[in-house]
C-alpha cells in the first residue's frame, strides 16, 4: 500500500526508483540485458 499523506503526486523520484528496480529484476531474471538499459 502506497500512503500519499497530504501530496499530490507520486514524484518524479519515485519513479526513477521504481522504473530501476524494475530494470534490475528483469536483468535478473534474464528478460532484459544489461547492455539494454540506457544510461
Amino acid at each position: 500500500i502506497i500512503q500519499r499523506k497530504g501530496n499530490k503526486g507520486f514524484g518524479e523520484g519515485n519513479f526513477q526508483a521504481l522504473f530501476e528496480s524494475i530494470e534490475e529484476d528483469q536483468i535478473r531474471r534474464g528478460y532484459l540485458k544489461p547492455e539494454e538499459v540506457k544510461a
